[in-house]
């Protein structure tokens, strides 16, 4: 009897403490899937890097500018230098067929060019040692009509000797500019407040290369020049007569640089 009490006590027990056991043993395998799930969607989690938060910096789009367009014309196109002559051995003289003014379009180009100008020159028309302004008017109404030019250069060589035309500043000497005005148009007020513009330009770079503007109107004058074609038109005396040609490159080289500058003023902002 002792013994069946004994045998069924150590029954109860055990069923009282199996549940227990069982959980002890099954617990770390609950424990760790919450651990699992965790880690889990921490890897779903997308790294966001510095980087990516920062904001896009905008596109700046550099602006490229078109050249300013000139259209450039000798009416007086044997107008010639005696020192340029002097040196090839020519006969002294203030005309010439092919040694004249014209023989300086290539320097004009390459330094207009230089400056961000684009120029045009006005070719194949038949030169005379003394056109007229009639006489070419017809050609730069042409040209000019069909483009849109930003200026508009009718080059010519002074008259005057080298006491008048010639600056020395510096190390260097330079041949002056001065800037022939017609009066007898109705709107040559626009092309003498250009002149004046351009003038300015000039004597910035270099104080008295410019001798400014001579107007011109009445009997014995043309009192046009063909500035009633264009409010743009400007009439150019580029150094005289003794003028040599490293002067008169030099001078190129600033009027090239002041017509950029006023051109680049004008622009709207």
């Amino acid at each position: 009897m002792a013994k069946s009490l004994k045998n069924l006590t150590s029954i109860l027990i055990l069923l009282f403490l199996a549940p227990i056991i069982i959980a002890t043993v099954q617990t770390p395998l609950f424990i760790a899937q919450p651990e699992q799930v965790e880690e889990k969607k921490k890897e779903d989690i997308p790294v966001v890097y510095a980087a990516q938060l920062e904001k896009k910096q905008p596109v700046v789009q550099e602006v490229l500018m078109e050249p300013q367009k000139a259209f450039v014309y000798f009416t007086h196109s044997h107008e010639a230098y005696q020192p340029i002559l002097a040196a090839q051995g020519e006969k002294i003289a203030i005309y010439h067929p092919i040694s004249n003014i014209t023989t300086f379009q290539d320097q004009i180009n390459a330094q207009f060019a230089f400056h961000q100008l684009e120029a045009t020159f006005l070719e194949n028309y038949n030169k005379k040692e003394m056109d007229d302004y009639n006489s070419i008017r017809p050609l730069v109404q042409e040209a000019i009509g069909q483009n849109g030019y930003d200026i508009v250069l009718d080059i010519h060589r002074d008259s005057a000797k080298a006491n008048v035309t010639t600056l020395k500043s510096g190390e260097e000497s330079y041949a002056k500019f001065i800037f022939v005005i017609g009066g007898e148009h109705p709107n040559y007020r626009w092309n003498e407040q250009l002149a004046q513009n351009l003038s300015n330009q000039l004597n910035k770079l270099v104080p008295g290369i410019s001798r400014g503007i001579l107007l011109k109107e009445g009997r014995g004058v043309d009192g046009v020049y063909n500035q009633d074609l264009s409010r743009n038109l400007l009439v150019v005396e580029l150094g005289g007569i003794d003028n040599n040609e490293q002067e008169i490159n030099r001078s190129i080289a600033i009027l090239a640089k002041a017509l950029s500058n006023m051109l680049n003023e004008q622009l709207p902002s």
